[in-house]
């Protein structure tokens, strides 16, 4: 997708926030008309929210970032009131991005500050209305409940709105970046909300001159965070150095990995593989040839037909792959997908021959993204010993080896991929 229609869609989408966040601020407004009443609580809480807001962590390698200021926001919220918490939020929110932009030295965005007050005022009033839930109710039976729907309403709408706009930026799947955020946030969600419900019962108990030390556990639970997030971060890292690698020994070759990868993943999600899943196949097939580099370059790069002795050598490479995959903990799972991805249905693939059902379906998805891409090509890199085929006769000689070299399952979803991607079937 090209930046100036990513721009075109973003421009929509914020439009769309910007008249969410109105909507739902005037809501609470008249929900509960902003009233001061509770002084010393909120002088407490505004400087830890601010702090926390100070602080934010990075989740994801596209950018994605949360904040930790909900539990005194929440606090607000209970003492103040929805509107004042309301308001306090976006307060916080700008002063927090100001003086951030002031210790980076960088030129605060206008826009974007725009999309934090946008993001923080949909929040905090879709929060705001599910507390208005338990207005009449027993404060001392569902007191509790009610602060706690307002940490998880808040935290749902924020987290969404922050991966859809993510989304729109990166041009990843929304569903990809949920799934990316939640691997890393999901106990930390957990422990945000026993957080939270610690202010909630020192506010109810009249113990406000406990509440700076819940900034303890919120300092821990970003700290944990934080690593949490690297450790996510380096897996991509390792799996950016293996390609390079590639790269380096044969640039055609990381070429077509790429495309391979990309097709792999859709098959799978076509095939109904879950995404988190699908994206492990991407990541085996941008790495199902890494056992390439050890093998001899000049047979890889040979341009003519490779004789039986050099074939064997190259047919060696699957087996080196999932050895050097197999010393990254990261990548276990990997493994056999990467091994097997020259077997065959009919038996007579390698290093194992096995048969049908022996063979995992991850490999047979990338068997066949690799043997398409080979057959089509990328333009830049057709070999001189076979001309490229077009889309339909690739597709075609797919279907013809369907459940001999290919699984026709697989073949069938690949089709529908590619017909599906604008190109016919």
């Amino acid at each position: 997708m090209g930046s100036a229609r990513i721009e075109e869609r973003l421009s929509r989408h914020l439009h769309a926030l910007y008249c969410l966040a109105a909507v739902l601020l005037i809501a609470v407004v008249l929900l509960y008309p902003p009233t001061v009443g509770d002084v010393p609580t909120l002088a407490i809480l505004v400087p830890m929210a601010l702090l926390a807001e100070s602080m934010p962590v990075r989740l994801n390698r596209d950018g994605l970032r949360i904040t930790l200021s909900l539990p005194f926001v929440a606090g607000i919220a209970i003492s103040n009131g929805p509107a004042v918490a309301l308001a306090a939020d976006l307060v916080i929110t700008a002063l927090a991005a100001i003086g951030l932009g002031l210790l980076r030295r960088e030129r605060v965005s206008l826009k974007w500050l725009g999309v934090n007050l946008g993001v923080a005022a949909s929040a905090a009033g879709a929060a705001g209305l599910a507390m208005y839930a338990f207005v009449g109710l027993d404060p001392v039976s569902f007191g509790l409940a009610r602060d706690l729907a307002f940490v998880l309403v808040y935290c749902v709408v924020n987290f969404l709105l922050v991966t859809h706009l993510n989304s729109l930026v990166s041009a990843r799947r929304f569903s990809e970046n949920v799934l990316n955020g939640l691997r890393v946030g999901t106990v930390g969600l957990a422990l945000y909300c026993l957080v939270a419900g610690a202010v909630a019962v020192l506010i109810a108990e009249g113990q406000i001159a406990w509440l700076p030390v819940m900034a303890i556990p919120v300092l821990a639970l970003r700290a944990g965070l934080s690593m949490k997030a690297r450790i996510y971060e380096h897996y991509f890292e390792t799996v950016a150095a293996l390609s390079q690698m590639l790269q380096r020994s044969t640039p055609v070759t990381h070429r077509h990995l790429e495309r391979v990868a990309h097709l792999a993943e859709d098959v799978a999600i076509r095939l109904g593989i879950p995404p988190a899943r699908a994206r492990m196949v991407r990541v085996a097939a941008l790495l199902h040839d890494i056992g390439k580099i050890a093998i001899d370059e000049t047979i890889l790069e040979k341009p003519a037909k490779l004789t039986e002795e050099e074939m064997a050598h190259v047919r060696l490479h699957s087996e080196y792959g999932a050895r050097i995959l197999s010393q990254c903990d990261q990548f276990r799972t990997l493994v056999p997908w990467v091994r097997a991805h020259h077997e065959r249905p009919d038996g007579l693939g390698y290093p194992n021959r096995l048969q049908d059902v022996e063979i995992p379906i991850e490999s047979k998805i990338i068997a066949v993204s690799d043997a398409y891409d080979a057959m089509v090509g990328g333009g830049e890199e057709e070999r001189t010993y076979r001309t490229p085929m077009t889309i339909d006769e690739a597709v075609a000689e797919l279907r013809r080896c369907a459940g001999t070299q290919f699984d026709p399952a697989v073949v069938e979803a690949f089709a529908l991929v590619v017909r599906l991607g604008g190109a016919p079937a």
